[in-house]
């Protein structure tokens, strides 16, 4: 009988605000980890989730959203997104379709 290869990746999902990262993740994870709200910046600090696919372990990690920073904490929010995404092995780039392309 052959073992099957186990294997598990992080996965951090970036975007702008409100862009639905964090209904991404609850879809993943199969349940309610993330806070979801029409309010903006409604997650603050990076939050993991796991999900399996096969014998893959997938660690999702849901970051802030990435816009221009006017304050201290906006600033420490980006850095958080941004951080999140620098330890990931693998960043999925979220966009809001409705908005178009911005050319």
């Amino acid at each position: 009988m052959t073992e099957a290869l186990a294997r598990c990746g992080f996965c951090a999902i970036i975007g702008a605000p409100n862009a639905g990262k964090s209904t991404l993740v609850n879809q993943l994870a199969g349940s309610k980890v993330s806070i979801v709200s029409h309010k903006v910046q409604t997650t603050r600090a990076r939050l993991r989730a796991i999900f399996m696919e096969g014998s893959a372990q997938v660690i999702v990690v849901d970051t802030p959203g990435i816009f221009s920073p006017k304050r201290k904490l906006d600033e420490a929010m980006v850095e958080n997104a941004w951080s999140g995404s620098s330890e990931a092995d693998v960043t999925i780039l979220l966009a809001d379709a409705r908005l178009g392309r911005n050319d």
